[in-house]
This record gives C-alpha cells, sequence and structure tokens, in this order.
C-alpha cells in the first residue's frame, strides 16, 4: 500500500486533483503545503512529496482503523503490487550501483590525469 500511498500524496494547490469525500487533506506540518491522500493512508507516516519530511497523515474524526480493513481480495491485490514495485526498485538499485561504479571509476582517472598535469609544470 505504500505505493498507492505515495502516488496519491499530492497537492492540491500544485495539481487541480479532484478530492473525493473519502480522502484526506491535511497541511505538512513542516512546509505547510496541502497534502491529498487516499482514506487508507489514515494513520500511517508517508514523505512529503514537496519538502520530503517524514508526516503522520492524521485519522479523521469519527474514524476507527477497524474501518480500513480489506477483504481478502484486495490485500492480496496490494499485495501484489507492492511486489512488482520492490522488484523494480530492486533492479533500479542494482543500475545505480552499476552505474556510480563507472562513475567511481571515471573520477579516478579524471584524478589521475590531473594529478599529472599539476606534476609536469
Amino acid at each position: 500500500m505504500a505505493e498507492k500511498i505515495q502516488e496519491n500524496s499530492v497537492s492540491a494547490e500544485a495539481e487541480q486533483v479532484e478530492i473525493r469525500d473519502t480522502d484526506i487533506s491535511f497541511d505538512c506540518p513542516n512546509c505547510g503545503k496541502q497534502l491529498v491522500i487516499d482514506y487508507r493512508g489514515a494513520g500511517l507516516e508517508i514523505e512529503c512529496s514537496f519538502c520530503g519530511s517524514h508526516v503522520l497523515v492524521p485519522i479523521p474524526d469519527g474514524m476507527q482503523l477497524a474501518d480500513l480493513d480489506l477483504d481478502p481480495g484486495e490485500i492480496l491485490k496490494q499485495l501484489f503490487a507492492t511486489r512488482r514495485n520492490y522488484q523494480k526498485a530492486e533492479l533500479e538499485i542494482q543500475a545505480l550501483r552499476t552505474r556510480l561504479v563507472q562513475l567511481q571509476e571515471t573520477l579516478s582517472v579524471m584524478q589521475d590525469a590531473i594529478a599529472e598535469g599539476l606534476g609536469e609544470h
């Protein structure tokens, strides 16, 4: 469900999104920007899409966390989506690590060339 929350954490002022009756709209306590999230995010900690701070999504008055219980089919669907997102993230991490090694090698070559150039003077 984390990926769904990330996708739904948007500003109502930056994007003209339709706020549904079931959405939770609240201000980030750090930067003050308005965040809108699906009601299933109530009580969870998310990352503000503006300032990156960790924000606790408020639980609306009269709502109980038990109200968020999903049927098994919905839970299974979310589990599969989470697994797919996890696999994509793992592949991205692997690609970034490879790129980091390449950049570090390039930097080392450049530093060696600079050191040689300075040694000639």
